[in-house]
C-alpha cells in the first residue's frame, strides 16, 4: 500500500514539474497537486491530540528570562504547544476511499535555517492529527513532502542546524527530539518550539531520477527534487 501510494505521489509530481514555469510558490504547488489527486480537498482546519511523548520541560532560568524582556514573554512550564488550533492541512486526498493528509513544503531559494524545522514538525502535527472539518475518519497513512532545489536540504551539513539534518535513506527513530541548539530560550521555547516524533520514519529519496526534454537552465527553476517523508502504519 505504502508503496503504490509513493508511486502515485511521485508521478503526480513529475507531471507538475515537467513544466519550468509551473511552480513558483507553496500555494501553486498546493494547488496543483490537489488537481492532480482528485478528488482532494485543501485547507482543512486541524485538531490535534495530546502529545503522545510528553514534551521536556523549560527550566526554570529560562522562563525567568523570558519574563524580565521588554515586553515580558509568558512562557507556560509545560512549554509552548507546537500544535496550534488554528492551523490546517494542506491537502487531503480521497483515495480509493481512504482520507490520506498530506503536508507541503515548497523551497527554491535558501534563505534561512527554518525549512528543515518546519518540515520535521508537519510530521509531528501528522502524528498528532486527530480530526479534520466534516471528515469521519484519517487513514494513518500520512505524508509530509518537501519539494526544492537546495542540496542541503538533502545533503544534511551546515547551514542547516544539526538536529534537522536529512539524507536520503535516513531514518528518523521513533522518539527523536527536535530542538534548535542556541542559546537564546526565544528561540529554543517560543519561536520554534520544540517536539518529539512518537514514530519511526523513512526519508525517501530524491524525484525524478531523470526528467527527459528538460536543458540545464530549466532544470534548476522546474525544482525537481523533493523529499518525501512516511510515517509508518501505527
Amino acid at each position: 500500500m505504502i508503496h503504490e501510494i509513493m508511486e502515485e505521489l511521485f508521478a503526480a509530481l513529475n507531471e507538475i514539474f515537467a513544466k519550468s514555469d509551473s511552480i513558483q510558490s507553496e500555494e501553486d504547488l498546493q494547488l496543483a497537486l490537489s488537481q492532480k489527486l482528485k478528488p482532494c480537498q485543501r485547507e482543512l482546519r486541524m485538531t490535534f491530540q495530546p502529545p503522545a511523548i510528553p514534551p521536556r520541560r523549560p527550566s526554570e532560568a529560562d522562563i525567568a528570562e523570558l519574563s524580565q524582556k521588554d515586553p515580558p514573554i509568558t512562557l507556560p512550564p509545560e512549554g509552548k504547544d507546537p500544535c496550534v488550533s488554528r492551523a490546517r492541512l494542506d491537502l487531503l486526498w480521497n483515495r480509493e476511499g481512504q482520507q490520506i493528509p498530506i503536508e507541503l513544503k515548497f523551497v527554491d531559494d535558501y534563505k534561512s535555517d527554518v525549512y528543515s524545522y518546519y518540515f520535521l514538525k508537519d510530521l509531528h502535527r501528522l502524528e498528532r492529527l486527530e480530526s479534520l472539518r466534516d471528515i469521519p475518519s484519517i487513514t494513518d497513512f500520512r505524508y509530509s513532502i518537501f519539494v526544492t532545489n537546495q542540496s542541503v536540504y538533502w545533503e544534511g551539513r551546515a547551514p542547516e542546524p544539526e538536529p534537522f539534518w536529512l539524507t536520503d535513506g535516513s531514518t528518523l527513530d521513533a522518539g527523536s527530539w527536535f530542538q534548535y541548539p542556541q542559546p537564546s530560550p526565544r528561540t529554543r521555547w517560543i519561536d520554534y518550539p520544540p517536539f518529539h516524533l512518537v514514530h519511526s520514519s523513512v526519508a525517501m529519496g530524491e524525484y525524478p531520477k531523470q526528467i527527459p526534454s528538460i536543458n540545464q537552465q530549466s532544470f534548476a527553476s522546474i525544482i525537481p527534487r523533493g523529499k518525501c517523508v512516511i510515517r509508518p502504519e501505527r
